[in-house]
């Protein structure tokens, strides 16, 4: 498997801008599979705003990696999340396949730094989001 700095993941604009300029610093998402994931702390988490610009607007460092139900991360995290309650509620019944009882990925954030001058990937980024080699994440800033 080849080295990975970070991932990439879609956000909705106003949900984006939580994370990067009021500091809540808990992001939630439902992945396929929770074998699946690669990152690990002290990687990045960048933010691919999908409902705008449709760039990279900004970053975070993994603090720690999580999988809970929307009800423990919303117990244990509360306005930390970048959802609020009711928000959490609509994103969990969103898709008919989940229920209270299926996890979700919950990373805590820290080092949260909004890009002065958004990014462009070359790839599209998709739900699931896209894993970002060390060279790709450098190419971002040449």
């Amino acid at each position: 498997m080849k080295e990975i700095a970070g991932v990439i993941y879609p956000v909705p604009k106003q949900f984006v801008n939580r994370l990067l300029d009021e500091k809540r610093n808990v992001f939630v998402k439902y992945i396929p599979k929770v074998s699946n994931v690669k990152i690990a702390p002290k990687q990045k988490v960048l933010f691919y705003e999908s409902r705008g610009s449709k760039e990279i607007v900004g970053e975070g460092r993994i603090e720690k990696i999580l999988f809970l139900t929307a009800s423990e991360a919303l117990e244990k995290y509360g306005n930390l999340l970048f959802l609020n309650r009711d928000e959490l509620t609509e994103y969990s019944l969103a898709q008919p396949k989940r229920n209270p009882s299926k996890k979700m990925l919950v990373l805590v954030l820290s080092k949260l730094n909004r890009y002065r001058d958004p990014k462009k990937f070359k790839k599209p980024i998709n739900m699931n989001g896209q894993y970002l080699s060390p060279e790709e994440y450098e190419e971002l800033f040449t």
